[in-house]
């Protein structure tokens, strides 16, 4: 059951969704270096030298707040789009 949303709803939405996903992939791109050493099991990245500044659960946090924010925006749009 789709609940109906108006436009002012909408907007809303779809600036919170955009505000949080600038703001986790500026974050993730401070800490790139963190990045690469949370996906270096997956994929083939070379960290670089230097310390770790954030953990293993801040960076996954911040993945998936980009994720989720991103999937949020593109429901909304799509949702708009067939309405």
């Amino acid at each position: 059951m789709i609940i109906p949303m108006s436009l002012a709803q909408m907007q809303i939405v779809i600036a919170l969704a955009s505000a949080v996903s600038l703001l986790s992939a500026a974050w993730l791109v401070l800490h790139a270096r963190d990045v690469a050493l949370l996906l270096r099991p997956v994929l083939p990245l070379v960290p670089g030298e230097g310390r770790r500044l954030a953990s293993f659960r801040a960076v996954s946090v911040a993945i998936t707040l980009f994720g989720f924010a991103l999937a949020a925006e593109v429901l909304v749009v799509v949702r708009a789009a067939g309405m």
